[in-house]
Formats: structure tokens, sequence, C-alpha cells
């Protein structure tokens, strides 16, 4: 990609740990005045100031520009606006951390937790608004506003290349207990096995790869020493469990607050490029790979999009007001995406329409889809390798689908 206007000649680098780097963004309009907030429940956000946006799309050309100015062509996105009083907002506030699961069923982002997965759309959108007026689960219009800064700011599509993220997790039911043991804080496995995974990082413990019937809940890794010439042994947090010989060790999504020690205004902690740890974008974890999130307010039927503008009215399933159609069909294929869909009317939903790319060419993440009524989720997971990314799209669930490697954000709105 090529920068235009006033980022010409502009230096945008991602850093690692407590390295400094060199990015002129964090002293650009926009840019300079996202920062971090807590709200009365002890949800921490990354408040981002209303801007607009203004997308040109032809042939052979894609342009993305933002501005603190609605200058001719520009559009507000949807996530700015006070549907009840008619007005510009200034702000929104996006999760800071993947969403958890806290008292009286409320959707919570905050340090420390693991985050809420095995739950569908449904739920988590029922779970943020038990938070009171103006809370929200992500959405498309968020969305949009995050991947159309990120593209403005690093140049590029490939976002990858700019920090990996946590993407070459274990996620397998090859990955087996070699030895069984009563009431321990460990399970054995092969040397080969062992090797995957890092101090640090979340397991799950259980019959296959996606259940945690064993372990309970998702536990912390907290050592990973050798136990014989072939074994090593796995030690982790919690009370102590059983382990039987077959029982299923895989990653889960890392926990949060992993970035307290990240100078950087974007980075990663320890590495950028073996995808083992997640990373951080302006102040809000794991924007992609780690785990898949949830997007609201856009259903899919038979490759058709509809969108909602006001999340007061979002539902899955809903193909008529005050959803509305997109005018473009996505791709009825799997694949990495050329081309993402344009209206020239409704610009902040841009879903594939065309694929035949790779994991380093055009948007360099991956499309999945299929036919039906299904619902969106964004960014990848952890054993998702080089599909994963910003631009990654999953229309291929059903608003009743919850896994393991799903999960969500808090989004609050000052209403």
């Amino acid at each position: 990609m090529t920068r235009t206007h006033d980022a010409i000649g502009m230096v945008a680098n991602a850093g690692v740990d407590g390295s400094w780097v060199q990015n002129d963004f964090d002293n650009a309009q926009i840019f300079r005045e996202i920062g971090e907030v807590e709200d009365e429940l002890g949800n921490v956000f990354v408040r981002i100031p209303k801007f607009y946006i203004k997308k040109q799309d032809g042939g052979g050309f894609k342009t993305w520009q933002v501005s603190k100015t609605q200058y001719p062509g520009f559009y507000l996105p949807w996530c700015f606006w006070d549907f009840t009083n008619n007005r510009e907002l200034p702000f929104i506030d996006v999760g800071k951390y993947k969403a958890s699961l806290g008292t009286g069923d409320k959707l919570e982002s905050k340090p420390n937790l693991h985050p809420l997965a095995s739950k569908n759309i449904v739920d988590f959108r029922t779970y943020a608004t038990n938070n009171g007026k103006g809370y929200q689960q992500l959405d498309i219009h968020v969305v949009d506003v995050l991947q159309t800064l990120f593209y403005v700011e690093f140049a590029t599509l490939h976002s990858q290349s700019v920090m990996q993220g946590f993407t070459t997790g274990q996620y397998s039911s090859s990955h087996t207990a070699t030895i069984a043991e009563t009431a321990v804080n460990r399970i054995i496995v092969a040397n080969s096995t062992a090797s995957g995974f890092i101090v640090g990082q979340s397991i799950g413990i259980g019959s296959n790869h996606y259940s945690n019937n064993i372990s309970g809940t998702p536990r912390l890794i907290t050592n990973i020493v050798s136990y014989d010439t072939d074994n090593t042994a796995i030690e982790f947090d919690g009370d102590p469990i059983d382990i039987a010989v077959g029982d299923v060790v895989a990653n889960r999504g890392h926990i949060n607050g992993f970035s307290k020690d990240i100078v950087a205004s974007s980075g990663s902690i320890v590495s950028t490029s073996d995808g083992k740890y997640p990373m951080m974008y302006r102040g809000i974890e794991s924007l992609y790979g780690d785990i898949w999130q949830f997007v609201d307010g856009v259903n899919i039927n038979e490759h058709q999009a509809w969108f909602a503008k006001n999340a007061e009215d979002y539902a899955s399933n809903v193909f008529a007001s005050p959803y509305e159609q997109v005018s473009y069909i996505n791709h009825n294929a799997n694949g990495y995406p050329i081309e993402m869909g344009y209206d020239k009317n409704n610009p902040s939903v841009a879903l594939p329409t065309t694929v035949g790319g790779g994991s380093t060419t055009y948007y360099s993440d991956y499309y999945y889809q299929s036919t039906g009524q299904r619902i969106a989720r964004v960014g990848g997971s952890w054993g998702d390798g080089s599909t994963a990314g910003l631009s990654s799209w999953y229309l291929n669930s059903s608003s009743s689908d919850a896994y393991v490697s799903i999960g969500g954000r808090l989004l609050k709105k000052p209403l």
C-alpha cells in the first residue's frame, strides 16, 4: 500500500516488550487521542475519538482516509451516532481485553482473567447488555473503525507482517497424556507434544481438544520440566485433578493483561515471529489471533449480508427491517480474499467478494463461508496460523454455535 496525503513519509513500527520504536502516528491526529479509560464497573476500555472515513473503490485501486473533519465524501461510522437523540458521539469505548464473564452474567473487560468462550453470539449479546444502557458486544461498525485505523497506520493489509499474534498454538486431539496420575497439577506428555507449549499460555484438558471436561476451566501453564527421557511435565495452576492416559491437552485463549509491560503503542510480548505470543494494537489486546471474536450487527443469508445501524436493533437471523441489504453478494467459496465488497451507500460493511490470494498477498487472511443463515466472527484464533489476521472473516457459523476458540469483546457508547 502507498501512503497518501498527510501520511506521506510517516513511519509506523510495533514494539516488543519494553523496546522503544519509532511510530510517527503516536503524535498524529486521532491516533494520539486514543487512550485507556475505566468505567464505574471496573471494565477497562480503549477510548477511540470520533473521526470520519472516506473509502474509494475502483478498477485496480482502493483508498482509505481518516479525518477529524467531515470533508465531502467522508462518512461517520455508526458507532459514533446516538440514535435516540440524533447526535454525534464524541468517542466509542472498545474493550481493552477479550471479554470475560462477571457477577450477574455481565460481560467484562478486565485483566488477569481467562476469556469467556463456549457461549454463542446471542449469549454474548445478552451478557453485554446486562451491564446497562450503551453496552454492547463488538460490532461491524467498530470492526470497520479498527481495520481502517490499522490499514492507514501500518500501510498494509497483511496484519501478521506487523505483528504475528498468538496464531501457532496447539489444538489437536493427538496431544495426549502418556502417564496417569491422581490429584496433580500437571499433565505428562511426550517431549514432542510439550515442545509446542510455553509457560504463561492457557490450556484446557479434556477428552478431546475442544473440551475442558477434565480441567473444568482453562488453566495457566506455570512450568514445563523434564519428566524422563521420553516425556515432559506441563505444570498448571488451580485445583489438582486426575489425569488418565489419553486425556488431551490443548491451548485456550490467552489470559488477559499480558500487555502491561509493552511500552510501544502497539506490540507483542517476547516475540513477533513465532506465533506463540499475543499482540496488542493501540492498547487493545488480541485484536486478531488468540481467539475468534463474534461480530454483531451483521447477518448472512445465502451469502447476502444484511446489517443494522443501531445496536439496540441487533438480533441474529433477521433479514428484514431494521436490517438492510448491502449491494453485493459475498463470495461462495473459501479462500484468501482478493476483493472486499464495496457498497457506496454503506461502506462500513466490507466482506469478501473474490478469493484467490495467499497468506502474504492481497488481504492475506482467510475467508470461510457456507450457505444458509450465518453470523460473523473475525480475527482467527490461536491455532489458525497464517490464515488468521485482521481481515480474516468466518461467515460459516450459525447463531447457536459455541466453541472454546470463539469469544468476544465488550463495547460501550456514551449514551
